[in-house]
C-alpha cells in the first residue's frame, strides 16, 4: 500500500489554487498592467486651480461692490468668500456657516441663481476658440454626474454639461451652485483615459454610482490578486534551478517562470499596493480632526468685516489690479486676502488692502498654532522635496516652510510661505500610507526616481515585465484547464450517446 505524502498533496494543492486563480483573475491582472502603462502618462482629467486662472478675466473693481440690505448681520459667521468676475460681472461666492454656499451678484447687489440659460452664457464664456471665431456651442444637459465628474464634484451639484464644436470636442461642466465653470475634459483626454484609468481603477460609470459596490469588487480582486502572485511567487522559487537554464521548464512554461522569477517581487509589489490604496477595512484610517486648521486660521470670518475689508481693497486698485481671483485667507484670526493672477502668481493683502507678506515671525507664530500644546521638534523653510512633500497631483509649492513635531508620531506640517495655508499633513498612518501605496505602486522613491526619464524607464520596464508575467500564466493556465476538461467532456459525450443508443434499443 502506498503511503501517503503530505508535503506532494500540498504542492498539487498549490499548484491547482495557481492555476484556477490564474483563469480567474489573470485576465484582469492583464489589463492592470497594460492600463497601468498608459497612467504612466495618463490620468483622469483634471482642472487644477491654476487651469481655472488662466481662463478668466480680470475681476471689474468699477462694477464693485454693492451689497443687499438684509444679506445678513455684521455677526453672521462665514468659512471663505472668493471674488472673481462672471461674464464680465464682479460675484463673490460666500461658505456661510450653517447654510449651503451662494453667490452674489457685486454689481447689481442681488443673490445669483443659476439657470440653464446663465450657465450657458458662463460656459459659452469659458468655451475655447478656433481660428477665426469662437468655439460653438452642439450640446448642453443638466446631469448629477457622468463618467467624468464620478467621485468629484460633489458640493456642485447640480452640473451643466456643454459640448463645442472645437477640433478637441471640448465638454465644459458649469456648477450651478458657484455659477462657475469647474470642469472641462477634452476628446484626447476622454480616449486615453478608456485606456488607462478608467479600466485600470473599474472606475465604469454604472459601477462607480455604487460606491459599496465598486470598493468590495476592488478590494477583492485586489486580494486575489495578491494571492495568485505570492502562490506564483512560492512556486517559481521552489523550482529554480541555480545551472544550466534555471528552471527545469522548455515553452511557455520556461518563459513564465523566468519573468516571474525576475518581475514576480515587482508584480507583488504592484498588486498589494493597488489593494491598500482601497484602505481595506479603514486599517490605515485618518483619525485626525482638524484641530490644527482651527487654530490655525483662527475660526470662521464675520461677514462685517470681510464686507469692509474688501472696500478697503477695491478703494487701492492699484494694488488688485489684474487679479482674476480674491479668496480670504484667514490666519491666527486676523483676515487676509489672496490675490491670483493668470500667470500664477499670487499676492497676500491684509484687510486694509495693502501688500502684506507673509513674514519670518508670522511663519513662527503658524508653527505654534499648529503644534498647540505639542512640542516642535524641527521647523524651517525648505527650498527642496523631501520624502514625503513632492510634486504630484495635489497643491505644490515651493520653498515651502516645514513644521515637526515633537509628539508620538513625529507628526509634520507643511505650510505656503505665501499665504498661510496649510498644505500637507503627515502623521504616521499617512507615513505608512505612502512608502505602501504611492511608493511601491508608482516607484517613487527618492528624488532621482521621480524624474523623467529615470522614471519612464524604470516603471515602463516593470510594468512590461508584470504584463509578461500575467500574459503567459493567463495562457497556461487556459491551456492547462482545456487539457483538464477535455477528457471529461469526452466522456459526457459517449456517456450520452451510449445512453441513447441504449433509449433506441428499448424502444425497437
Amino acid at each position: 500500500m502506498r503511503s501517503i505524502n503530505p508535503r506532494a498533496i500540498i504542492w498539487q494543492v498549490i499548484v491547482v489554487l495557481h492555476r484556477y486563480l490564474g483563469v480567474a483573475v489573470g485576465l484582469l491582472m492583464m489589463m492592470w498592467f497594460l492600463s497601468g502603462i498608459v497612467m504612466v502618462y495618463v490620468d483622469l482629467p483634471r482642472v487644477t486651480e491654476e487651469d481655472r486662472a488662466r481662463t478668466l478675466e480680470p475681476i471689474g473693481w468699477q462694477a464693485c461692490c454693492r451689497f443687499p440690505q438684509q444679506l445678513a448681520p455684521d455677526s453672521a459667521q462665514l468659512f471663505a468668500a472668493q471674488v472673481e468676475n462672471v461674464i464680465g460681472v464682479p460675484v463673490m461666492r460666500i461658505s456661510p456657516s450653517g447654510r449651503p454656499p451662494f453667490v452674489l451678484d457685486l454689481e447689481g447687489g442681488a443673490v445669483v441663481q443659476i439657470d440653464a440659460e446663465a450657465a450657458q452664457e458662463i460656459a459659452l464664456d469659458a468655451a475655447p476658440r478656433i481660428i477665426g471665431r469662437p468655439a460653438m456651442l452642439t450640446g448642453m444637459e443638466q446631469i448629477e454626474s457622468d463618467q467624468w465628474t464620478l467621485g468629484r464634484l460633489g458640493r456642485e451639484r447640480p452640473l451643466f454639461r456643454f459640448a463645442f464644436d472645437d477640433p478637441e470636442r471640448t465638454n465644459i461642466y458649469v456648477a450651478g451652485s458657484r455659477a462657475q465653470a469647474v470642469h472641462w475634459t477634452t476628446a484626447t483626454q476622454r480616449f486615453w483615459s478608456w485606456l488607462g484609468p478608467i479600466p485600470h481603477m473599474l472606475y465604469f460609470a454604472e459601477l462607480r454610482r455604487n460606491a459599496v459596490l465598486w470598493t468590495e469588487i476592488v478590494i477583492w480582486t485586489s486580494i486575489l490578486g495578491t494571492f495568485l502572485t505570492v502562490l506564483g511567487l512560492y512556486l517559481g522559487v521552489s523550482q529554480f534551478k541555480a545551472r544550466a537554464r534555471f528552471s527545469p521548464y522548455r515553452g511557455w512554461f520556461y518563459w513564465h517562470h523566468i519573468a516571474g522569477l525576475i518581475f514576480g517581487i515587482a508584480t507583488l509589489g504592484f498588486v498589494a499596493s493597488g489593494l491598500i490604496s482601497m484602505n481595506p477595512w479603514g486599517f490605515l484610517e485618518d483619525e485626525r480632526d482638524g484641530s490644527e486648521l482651527a487654530r490655525l486660521t483662527g475660526g470662521p470670518l464675520k461677514w462685517g468685516e470681510v464686507r469692509a475689508s474688501l472696500g478697503a481693497v477695491r478703494a487701492r486698485p492699484e494694488v488688485a489690479s489684474g487679479a482674476v481671483s480674491l479668496v480670504t485667507a484667514p490666519f491666527a484670526g486676523r483676515l487676509y486676502w489672496i490675490a491670483k493672477r493668470p500667470d500664477g502668481t499670487v499676492t497676500r493683502l491684509d484687510s486694509d488692502g495693502g501688500i502684506a507678506p507673509l513674514s519670518e515671525a508670522e511663519l513662527v507664530e503658524a508653527a505654534k498654532l499648529i503644534a498647540g500644546d505639542t512640542a516642535i521638534a524641527e521647523q524651517a523653510l525648505i527650498a527642496k522635496e523631501d520624502d514625503y512633500y513632492f510634486r504630484h497631483d495635489g497643491s505644490f509649492v515651493l520653498p515651502v516652510f516645514r513644521v515637526v513635531l515633537r509628539d508620538d508620531e513625529n507628526t509634520r506640517y507643511y505650510v505656503d510661505p505665501r499665504s498661510g495655508a496649510l498644505v500637507a499633513r503627515f502623521d504616521s498612518t499617512a507615513r505608512w500610507y505612502r512608502w505602501l501605496f504611492s511608493g511601491l505602486h508608482t516607484i517613487d522613491f527618492t528624488t532621482w526616481l521621480r524624474a523623467h526619464p529615470m522614471r519612464d524607464v524604470v516603471l515602463l520596464t516593470l510594468l512590461l515585465g508584470g504584463l509578461a508575467v500575467t500574459i503567459t500564466g493567463f495562457y497556461l493556465a487556459i491551456r492547462r484547464i482545456r487539457n483538464d476538461v477535455t477528457p471529461l467532456f469526452r466522456f459526457f459525450v459517449d456517456w450520452r450517446r451510449v445512453a441513447i443508443k441504449k433509449a433506441d434499443s428499448v424502444e425497437a
